[in-house]
């Protein structure tokens, strides 16, 4: 791993620590060179959750319902410095898509607030330890190891602070792939909750994919976009007060997967 940021180089090293410590299966370090940020890792090897979900759907779902019932043990107490927003805070984080979308001042201060009251509504409790980018791409199936260590980490340099599922609503309602609607409804205990944390997530992404397809020369991101649509729609769907600006918003940004 190379990162020339030293904050980020830390706070990986700080989280990945964290999680070994909770005898989760994060890279173990062999050297740093602080002054390159160049890190040498631990190669927890290149079975993925994507590769399984194309070749082993049936040890694709036990990896699944393994990270589902690993996810729970990030609720011990965080590392330290981590950015912990509140339900108007977690709401701010989408406007980036509405910065990208001409004239939608209204919209924006229509949809954001009911987001913000949703998130306080159906997702309250204290915050817990959320990688954010729990997603297949991220996760490698170890079957040799046992319990929570069979599903390797990476890409948590990004963590925060979040409500309890955010990192369900990210590993089952990813735009990137689609994952069976049987495997959902048995992982998922509390449908507004998880909407609600879906929608806050997918909302950011819109924006984010759109302008990885734009602005940074990375065009393969707009095949996403449709999926991250229906996920929005479906989450919407179990928060009556957000329909409406959802399906606005759907319908003002649908010409982003043609441009």
């Amino acid at each position: 791993m190379e990162d020339t940021d030293p904050e980020n180089l830390a706070r990986f090293r700080r989280i990945g620590a964290h999680l070994r410590g909770l005898g989760l299966s994060a890279p173990s370090e062999f050297a740093v060179d602080e002054s390159t940020g160049l890190l040498l890792l631990e190669d927890l090897g290149d079975t993925t959750l994507s590769r399984l979900l194309v070749d082993d759907h049936e040890t694709a779902r036990s990896a699944f319902e393994a990270t589902a019932a690993m996810l729970p043990s990030l609720s011990a107490p965080p590392p330290a410095g981590l950015d912990a927003p509140d339900a108007a805070g977690m709401a701010q984080m989408v406007a980036l898509t509405f910065d990208l979308l001409p004239e939608s001042e209204t919209l924006r201060n229509n949809l954001l607030p009911k987001l913000a009251e949703a998130l306080a509504t159906y997702a309250p409790g204290p915050p817990t330890l959320s990688l954010r980018d729990v997603h297949a791409d991220n996760l490698i199936w170890l079957p040799d190891r046992t319990g929570d260590a069979r599903v390797g980490l990476l890409d948590y340099q990004d963590a925060m602070l979040l409500p309890h599922g955010y990192d369900l609503a990210s590993l089952l309602d990813d735009p990137r792939r689609e994952v069976p609607k049987s495997w959902r409804e048995s992982l998922v205990e509390n449908w507004q909750r998880h909407a609600v944390l879906s929608l806050q997530r997918n909302l950011r992404i819109l924006g984010i994919f759109h302008r990885l397809a734009t602005q940074f020369g990375k065009p393969q991101y707009r095949t996403f976009l449709p999926r991250t649509r229906v996920l929005l729609t479906q989450a919407a769907e179990d928060l009556p007060s957000l329909r409406a600006p959802v399906d606005e918003l759907l319908t003002r940004t649908e010409h982003w997967e043609a441009t």
